[in-house]
């Protein structure tokens, strides 16, 4: 292992930004899963969460409820029975959710959301009524004409029919029943367009493995779906052996042969994370560690370079979600999911220390600003010994992100040709060296003035970790 003047004397690996060579036109910057809390934070912990959200910047927002939560029965003519026909006490029912659009609405991001599981059913005068019953349409339309043409929120882009309807997890009994899923997605298209909603997209099929439902869904079901999203939580070794680039890329090349208006359809990852390590059910405390930041970053970096435009993690906070045990206050060691940034119930639980933003927060918030919604998503070349993400932003900057997953260090050198004379920053997330301010929120280490982009800069990376490279002015301010 070369260290000290070793590795400022070793040959350095090249990273070539190739400008002129776009593989996403458009990105839709990164995202973030944010659903309504099981426990909702004090005012004080949800001021410190929309801090934390403004420095991401994400440019997309997965929301995902129960329809249970906004709708009372239905009445003689089979029309659901909103929360909101009971004025404001009913809308109340909804504020968790409200806050989240809000938000998303204040600050122009884009948000997909969507039902969990139309599978369990929804007690009607006629029955129980499961994913094939046309009764989910008529909620579903109704449920966005309230939050698109009353609650003005503009922001709503996506749909999601059900989460992940091909994992027996999500049907009663286990029974997975792809038809009457594909019933209700084509009752649910057709009832948007008769209700004047055909600007939200239809996203699927939010598949989680079985990646034959995606190709089964652009043969079938073109027509239905304005945007292609699947989840994937990946191995370790599918992120450092390359083969989430690979495999996404065949996708996308299936979709654009089977689909051909897909070009234009939006492309991504409605759920990202890492599998390896997952326990009690549904917790993953490799989110506390700093190698699961570049794990992130890494398996960000293929996705894009696979032609996809935005990846969306698994998730914001621990406390919107419960894990097994059901709900208890305060929560106990296993009652929560632990997949999130942070979990704002630390304190109630006994460890405030778990409030703080953990070390995956300082990779995923810095994609979300240096690769935001809008940049497009050009060529990098390297060695096979790292790995490199590069975009041109809208505002005329570049940004570039270099990835080394293993403990060997070495030195990058990082070129655009074409790309002029820049002011660079360079920010560095290494085990022992990630410069960030009080809050956690990251800090160039270095600011660099009028670098030669035809040169280049030389980088040391002197072990696991991810550097990054940005141009015009600080990410804070934009």
């Amino acid at each position: 292992m070369l260290t000290g003047s070793a590795l400022l004397a070793a040959e350095p690996i090249p990273v070539t930004v190739r400008l002129d060579s776009p593989v996403v036109e458009r990105f839709l910057g990164l995202g973030v899963q944010w659903d309504p809390y099981e426990y909702p934070p004090l005012p004080e912990a949800w001021k410190t969460t929309l801090n934390r959200v403004d420095f991401m910047k994400p440019g997309v927002l997965r929301v995902m409820l129960n329809a249970s939560a906004y709708v009372r029965g239905f009445d003689a003519s089979g029309d659901p029975r909103y929360v909101w026909s009971e004025g404001e006490t009913g809308i109340e029912r909804l504020s968790s959710l409200l806050g989240i659009l809000d938000y998303a609405q204040s600050h122009q991001i884009d948000v997909l959301i969507g039902e969990w599981s139309p599978a369990r059913g929804i007690n009607t005068r006629a029955g129980r009524a499961g994913a094939g019953d046309p009764h989910w349409a008529r909620i579903h339309a109704g449920f966005l004409k309230y939050l698109i043409g009353v609650r003005k929120y503009t922001v709503i882009r996506y749909f999601n029919y059900m989460n992940e309807p091909n994992g027996n997890w999500m049907w009663p009994g286990g029974n997975v029943d792809y038809n009457a899923w594909a019933q209700g997605i084509r009752n649910l298209r057709k009832e948007l367009d008769a209700q004047g909603l055909p600007a939200v997209k239809l996203a699927g099929p939010d598949n989680s493995g079985n990646w034959e439902w995606l190709e089964r869904c652009a043969t079938e079901m073109p027509r239905e779906f304005g945007a292609w999203e699947s989840h994937w939580y990946a191995k370790d070794s599918d992120v450092t052996e390359g083969r989430i680039e690979k495999f996404l890329k065949e996708k996308r090349e299936m979709l654009l042969t089977s689909d051909p208006p897909a070009a234009s359809k939006p492309l991504f990852i409605g759920e990202a994370g890492m599998i390896e390590g997952k326990t009690n059910g549904d917790q993953q405390p490799r989110v506390k560690e700093f190698a699961y930041g570049v794990l992130m970053a890494d398996y960000v970096a293929q996705a894009a370079r696979a032609g996809w435009a935005s990846a969306i993690a698994w998730d914001l906070d621990d406390a919107m979600h419960v894990n097994t045990g059901g709900r208890v206050t305060p929560p106990t060691e296993r009652t929560l999911k632990i997949w999130g940034f942070w979990n704002t119930q630390g304190a109630a639980m006994g460890h405030a220390e778990d409030e703080a933003v953990r070390p995956w927060f300082y990779t995923w918030s810095l994609m979300g600003r240096l690769f935001p919604k809008g940049s497009q998503i050009v060529a990098s070349d390297s060695r096979a010994e790292v790995r490199s993400l590069a975009a041109k932003r809208q505002d005329g900057g570049l940004s570039v992100m270099v990835v080394n997953e293993s403990d060997t260090p070495c030195t990058v050198e990082v070129k655009a040709p074409g790309g002029g004379r820049k002011a660079l920053e360079i920010y560095r997330y290494f085990d022992r060296e990630r410069p960030a301010t009080v809050e956690g929120f990251a800090s160039a280490s270095e600011k660099l003035p009028a670098i030669d982009m035809v040169k280049g800069v030389r980088i040391e990376m002197p072990s696991r970790g991810v550097v990054f490279v940005t141009s015009t002015g600080s990410p804070r301010a934009r």
